[in-house]
């Protein structure tokens, strides 16, 4: 497991995150709703009851001899996928390669060239009801395969970061994900965060591109 893996509950008492409003498990309905719109927006939804099951789903989705690549995720983190990717069973995961270069230039270029990768798999920060996927990060390097970099992109979220619609998805992502990531990289690095790209998937043109991977238990921020 990485040196910079914490959960949210390692944060939360200390900020201002409004749980309530923010971090709550949808009924079925609502989750049905979610699938349906997400669907319409050309993305395929697989919905899983846990992150054991959603881990193997993600296994399947990387075919050998693959490059693929992924953005810090928490949730990655928590179901045990980061120690996958870092197993490299059959593919080549990029963030090995950038972890091994000591030089900072060198990393940047390589973090680049990895939002164009096989394979990219990154969670989101937000689902709206309405079927837009929000997705926030500092440099860019995660989001940043969303719009068109990946061949293929997997995203995973869980069903407490469902809200209403798409601007209670931006003010998730600012009011909540964001105090969270924050805190994490003081806690690790040494300096804070900042939401430097903020992206909203709103529609898949590629078909057959870009899947959800919905977990029906909470993780991540």
């Amino acid at each position: 497991m990485a040196d910079d893996y914490h959960t949210k509950d390692d944060f939360a008492d200390q900020l201002e995150i409004d749980e309530s409003r923010f971090d709550q498990a949808p009924d079925d309905e609502t989750i049905e709703t979610v699938v349906s719109n997400v669907e319409d927006r050309n993305i395929e939804v697989h919905v899983f009851d846990d992150g054991d099951a959603a881990r193997e789903h993600l296994r399947d989705q990387i075919p050998d001899g693959k490059a693929v690549m992924d953005g810090h995720s928490t949730t990655l983190e928590e179901i045990g996928f980061t120690d996958d990717l870092e197993a490299e069973d059959g593919f080549e995961y990029l963030g090995n390669r950038v972890q091994e270069r000591d030089d900072d230039e060198e990393r940047y270029r390589m973090r680049r060239e990895a939002t164009t990768a096989d394979v990219f798999v990154d969670s989101v920060n937000a689902i709206a009801e309405t079927g837009e996927l929000l997705g926030a990060n500092a440099l860019g390097n995660a989001v940043g395969a969303w719009p068109f970099g990946a061949e293929t992109l997997v995203l995973v979220g869980s069903t407490n970061k469902i809200v209403d619609d798409w601007q209670t998805a931006v003010e998730r992502v600012r009011e909540f994900a964001y105090p969270l990531e924050d805190a994490r990289a003081q806690e690790v690095y040494g300096q804070g965060s900042v939401i430097g790209k903020l992206v909203s998937l709103e529609y898949e043109r590629v078909d057959d591109r870009t899947q959800l991977v919905l977990i029906d238990e909470p993780h991540g921020f």
